[in-house]
């Protein structure tokens, strides 16, 4: 009798568990797939709180998948010993990616590689300035199908010999929204992210310092001496760098690390951030957002010029007050920006589109059983060392 198709997921940069959680939910729950989860020897050291070993091992209980890691393709290739489905949220050409992305390359062909865009500018999807002089204009991947979160005619960064990758999915995380009523609350406190270890921030000037100061002022204008928490910092999962970097932090802020599916953003009275994919989840929430810009005008925001921008102390305190006595006059900045990319959000049409694939390879499983009898790797040696 032929194995039960397996749905394994590579997850390598922090980030790449939320955005990797919904599918692995999806897997065991709706297509009762044997799910395995191979984590890179790297992550442990790029999880410096701890928070998302927690939550890997909580995902795998609830789940039932099974947790392995690997140090090396050729320990990932040994653990690949079924058929079915792959799929990777950091995957591409690049360096900062090759640990999924040699995965993928020596990856027998019983399986089904997929790789999910896992940010709003993402590498080999959409690229700001910033990554067109850090990484070039286009990016290219090991994988068989490339789920984008947009239009494709919006994606202009996928290496031209590979459009035929795409398939438009939607963004998973829209599969682990909240949905419950929020109780009302008058005292709601702003919250500002902050991704400051980004390749768009090191442009000329002190962007960092400049972002971190306005910061600062911003938190002690809205301080009403009570000492109750007024803006709440989220730091990016990946970088921190206020928190690494050990920022004085204003005695009205607070600071939320949790991952994106259990933060609430709904609770927020608006959102202020420098260009990220946390403005996305800003809009989705429906609150208030606005985009920070550096004072000299040197980032390149173009892809966010739907929504608000804010550089100086004045343009915060002004977006903070305004957010708070009408956030109705918000929403149609929000809907522009969703609607200029095609942007496909609706959980159920996006779990649908993620559904196609797990049908798909479900209705090829014994094929892909035969493609590993008939062909498959017996071992791989690794490269030889002095």
């Amino acid at each position: 009798m032929t194995a039960r198709a397996q749905a394994v997921f590579l997850v390598n940069l922090v980030q790449d568990v939320n955005i990797l959680r919904p599918l692995i939910v999806m897997a065991q729950r709706d297509f009762a797939m044997d799910v395995r989860v191979l984590v890179s020897g790297a992550f442990e050291g790029r999880d410096i709180s701890g928070i998302w070993r927690r939550e890997l091992a909580e995902i795998a209980a609830e789940t039932r998948a099974r947790l392995d890691q690997f140090r090396s393709e050729f320990e990932a290739l040994a653990l690949l010993d079924g058929h079915g489905v792959i799929f990777a949220a950091s995957e591409s050409h690049l360096r900062g990616h090759a640990t999924c992305h040699d995965v993928f390359r020596v990856a027998p062909a019983s399986y089904l590689r997929v790789t999910l865009q896992h940010g709003f500018e993402c590498v080999g999807f959409r690229h700001s300035g910033a990554h067109k002089l850090a990484h070039g204009s286009t990016a290219s991947f090991a994988a068989d199908i490339v789920c984008a979160w947009f239009a494709t005619e919006h994606i202009d960064a996928i290496s031209a010999a590979q459009r035929g990758k795409l398939v438009v999915t939607g963004p998973s995380a829209v599969l682990q929204q909240f949905r419950e009523p929020l109780p009302q609350d008058a005292s709601r406190p702003g919250l500002v992210c902050e991704n400051l270890h980004s390749v768009r921030l090191n442009a000329a000037g002190d962007m960092k310092a400049e972002f971190v100061d306005v910061f600062s002022a911003f938190c002690k204008a809205v301080d009403d001496g009570t000492r109750t928490p007024a803006v709440c910092l989220r730091p990016h999962p990946g970088g921190q760098y206020m928190l690494r970097n050990k920022v004085p932090l204003p005695d009205n802020v607070t600071v939320e690390n949790a991952p994106m599916y259990r933060l609430d953003m709904r609770r927020f009275a608006y959102g202020i951030s420098a260009p990220s994919s946390v403005l996305l989840d800003m809009v989705l929430a429906g609150i208030p957002t606005a985009v920070w810009r550096d004072g000299a005008g040197l980032m390149d925001t173009d892809n966010y010029a739907d929504l608000p921008g804010v550089s100086s102390l004045a343009d915060w305190v002004a977006f903070a007050r305004k957010a708070q006595e009408d956030p109705a006059s918000f929403a149609s900045g929000r809907e522009a920006f969703l609607a200029r990319f095609g942007l496909v959000i609706d959980p159920a049409d996006v779990h649908a589109r993620y559904s196609r694939i797990f049908d798909m390879t479900l209705r090829h499983a014994p094929r892909l059983a035969a493609t590993r009898t008939v062909s498959g790797i017996v071992a791989v040696a690794p490269p030889a060392t002095d």
